[in-house]
């Protein structure tokens, strides 16, 4: 994780209190737009760098919530993920002092206490995918009594945040693949399942070599809406090392779905070319060279070099 991004996202989610109690209920509704902060201006475009202007110190005795523009997509809901771009400015001048968008990869949080500040859940929940909120608070009120010292503020002072909201976790999620099958090559790895659960690949009518350039397989042909850069999208899923009888990571051995952010740079980078265009309701196989997946750098379980193998099934789209 990069030094500036470590910064402020450890003291953002690691210093968070309890979980809250929210009930995490996805029905839109009218959306509270919140008051107009004084002293704060926000303009620029949706999903870059704001330009954040104080003409006169901010000073939130309690927290404050303004939308700055309200977009038209699904609601952020306590407890699922949402992604966004987060930036944090001092309230006394509006000297910024974070910028997601400085580390070229959205955050991708869970709306709940164990992985956020309350204050922000507060004031995003509801809000729609394609809003702009601002947020006024004290420190104390964000990080609690013992402040921000790695960001030189004291409890009492203010800080501002301004954040996009990019995309919501889908609400409309699959139990499997659904679509049309498709036959793949003779020579491609077979897929073992249980049902829609996968619980293998065989590679032995396949090469031993293994191939040296990205590729997709279609197995299921999806007919639902289709993935899109820069959203959410909820995947099952079961990697191997190619030739390996073993995974080295598997949705299906935990029994959910996870979402995920595709084409933000937070996947490996043959995710992030296939998996956008594919439709809900698909399953593909992937072939990643090391250059598409983790190159010479070893993960665990994964050894430097090599090529892996993916089952991916499309089960939800934030569209």
């Amino acid at each position: 994780m990069r030094r500036l991004l470590a910064l402020l996202l450890a003291s953002l989610m690691l210093l968070a209190t309890a979980a809250c109690g929210n009930d995490n209920g996805s029905a839109k509704a009218d959306v509270d737009m919140g008051q107009k902060i004084d002293g704060l201006s926000v303009s620029g475009s949706f999903g870059a760098e704001p330009k954040v202007k104080v003409s006169s110190a901010v000073k939130a005795d309690k927290p404050q919530t303004q939308v700055v523009s309200k977009g038209d997509g699904n609601p952020v809901v306590a407890n699922k993920k949402a992604m966004f771009n987060i930036f944090l400015a001092k309230g006394a001048d509006g000297k910024k002092l974070y910028s997601s968008t400085d580390q070229g990869t959205p955050s991708q949080v869970a709306m709940n206490e164990k992985e956020f500040f309350k204050v922000i859940i507060d004031s995003l929940v509801g809000k729609p995918q394609g809003s702009r909120v601002a947020i006024a608070a004290t420190v104390k009120d964000v990080w609690g009594s013992a402040g921000a010292p790695q960001l030189k503020l004291k409890p009492t002072d203010t800080v501002l945040f301004v954040i996009d909201v990019l995309s919501v976790e889908p609400k409309d999620v699959l139990p499997g693949p659904k679509g049309t099958k498709v036959a793949a090559p003779a020579d491609a790895p077979k897929v073992k399942e249980s049902g829609d659960k996968v619980t293998g690949i065989d590679f032995s009518k396949a090469p031993k070599k293994a191939p040296s350039k990205l590729q997709v397989i279609p197995l299921v042909q999806g007919d639902g809406p289709a993935a899109k850069a820069g959203r959410l999208v909820t995947f099952n899923y079961y990697g191997a090392v190619w030739g390996s009888n073993k995974p080295f990571d598997s949705s299906f051995s935990r029994g959910a779905p996870v979402p995920f952010g595709v084409g933000v740079k937070g996947l490996i980078p043959a995710w992030d070319k296939v998996i956008p265009g594919l439709k809900q309701g698909s399953r593909v196989l992937i072939i990643a060279p090391p250059g598409d997946a983790y190159g010479a750098q070893a993960q665990s379980g994964i050894p430097a070099n090599s090529t892996l193998t993916f089952v991916v099934d499309v089960l939800g789209v934030d569209s």
